[in-house]
């Protein structure tokens, strides 16, 4: 009889294990199939390896986006190379990409944690908001044609990744703006010109300074980004200097009428700031002079004395500091009125071989002098030398500007591919997801699954075993 009940629940347990890990497959394959992570789609990692990427700075030394460069453009572009064109919209697969970033495994910690100001650990770990993750996962899903072939999910997730990290290196890299001025220079006057040659060769001199202050230690050939900064220094304090002088003591122009109007206009805006400066610096003389401070006043405790200053005494140094502000402003105001006076002064005095209303006659203080035609003539031939000499040393700053932007561009260029390169930015090849009921995937969810019911299953029977033998023990007794 004991024979026939070990046989009778050996057989039942065996029954309840298959039993359960039928079930347990059965749902397996339900939470397998509907599960969103097991659907199809081609990957590849993009990984970033230059200086700044775990800061998110771009080599061009601003922030960058991983998601900007994977732009409906690009897929737009990455379509036709790939001749899918014909069978996709844009909208079609912008949908169905996904970029994640990979971040440490402790990031739920670090969203949970703070950190003290008492804390002098030298290892704090870095707060996520400082955290820039360098390797970047892409995946394509073919929820959008599930007819899609493994290699054409591949070929078309490939072009895509592909000319994201060329748009990468286009719009993160370094550039400077074309070495053709955009303004033609020969429609302005002479001081117009040089104004637009300085604030360009101001430009590019910022620009060079930015860069060797970013990477003092970069070369190419043997030349730097302080060998541009040199450059454009010694042409704006020679050169440019040389010619401002030129133009203001022989006044030349190629239009007496414009420059005098425009120095007229300057000269009136200047005069109209002037007084509402001196307005501005009498109402702060009298502000000033009426204000009181308060006195500082000292609290006594049981053995010591608090100091405890009046907020008004910071009020009175920023309106004495806010005084001082517009006097400088008056000054510097004069100083230009006094310039462009100084300027119309020339101009008249000077530009007697033109047809002026002023043409032959130059003021002199209260007198008007009147020249020869032999003193017209010599003056005219003077100023047409000067005038053609100006144009040369013009064309010469200008010519010299571009010579230097070129070999600045050159320099540039060097700079990027040192920065932004295949090591720099990598793309990892691609792989391969597709749920299967055979993978190694589904196995081990499978497992985590018909495990737990298969140990559920056989607890119970231990139990009814144990219950079974203790009533035929009673039974016995």
């Amino acid at each position: 009889m004991m024979q026939k009940k070990n046989t009778h629940w050996f057989r039942t347990t065996l029954l309840v294990m298959v039993a359960c890990t039928i079930l347990g497959i059965c749902i397996s394959i339900v939470r397998f199939l509907r599960n969103p992570n097991a659907l199809t789609y081609a990957s590849s990692q993009i990984q970033f390896a230059f200086d700044g990427a775990a800061s998110g700075i771009a080599p061009n030394g601003y922030q960058f986006d991983i998601n900007d460069i994977f732009t409906k453009d690009v897929i737009g572009e990455a379509l036709k190379s790939s001749g899918f064109d014909s069978r996709y919209t844009v909208d079609q697969i912008y949908d169905q990409l996904s970029i994640e970033g990979d971040y440490p495994g402790d990031i739920n910690e670090q969203m949970m944690n703070y950190e003290s100001i008492l804390d002098f650990n030298a290892n704090r770990p870095v707060s996520l908001n400082k955290y820039h993750p360098t390797l970047f996962t892409v995946k394509l899903y073919n929820e959008f044609d599930k007819s899609i072939s493994k290699a054409d999910l591949e070929s078309l997730l490939h072009s895509i990744t592909s000319l994201a990290t060329s748009y990468f290196s286009k719009i993160y890299s370094s550039s400077i703006e074309s070495n053709e001025l955009d303004i033609n220079l020969e429609g302005y006057d002479y001081s117009q010109q040089l104004t637009i040659l300085i604030r360009s060769i101001n430009r590019t001199l910022s620009y060079a300074k930015d860069l060797y202050e970013k990477d003092s230690s970069f070369t190419y050939q043997g030349y730097g980004f302080n060998d541009i900064v040199v450059r454009l220094e010694d042409l704006l304090n020679n050169e440019i200097d040389r010619l401002n002088a030129s133009i203001v003591i022989s006044a030349l122009s190629k239009d007496d009428e414009r420059l005098l109007l425009y120095y007229q206009y300057e000269l009136d805006s200047l005069k109209i700031d002037l007084t509402n400066k001196q307005d501005c610096l009498a109402k702060l003389e009298n502000l000033k002079n009426s204000y009181e401070k308060n006195d500082i006043i000292y609290l006594s405790s049981a053995d010591s004395w608090t100091k405890i200053d009046g907020n008004a005494s910071k009020t009175y140094d920023a309106l004495v500091a806010e005084h001082k502000a517009v006097a400088d402003d008056i000054t510097d105001i004069n100083s230009k009125i006094e310039q462009y006076m100084l300027l119309m002064n020339d101009l008249m005095n000077n530009k007697t071989g033109h047809s002026t209303p002023f043409a032959a006659e130059i003021e002199n203080g209260e007198n008007t002098v009147q020249l020869s035609n032999e003193e017209i003539e010599e003056r005219s031939e003077r100023i047409a030398q000067n005038t053609a000499l100006l144009e040369k040393d013009i064309l010469y700053v200008s010519e010299t500007h571009q010579k230097i932007k070129a070999d600045f561009s050159d320099l540039i260029k060097a700079y990027n591919g040192a920065n932004i390169n295949e090591k720099t930015v990598q793309v990892i090849p691609n792989r391969f997801s597709s749920p299967s009921l055979i993978s190694a995937e589904f196995l081990i969810s499978a497992f985590k699954t018909v495990a737990p019911l298969c140990a559920l299953g056989f607890m119970v029977c231990m139990v009814l075993i144990m219950i079974d033998r203790k009533k035929e023990q009673k039974i016995m007794q």
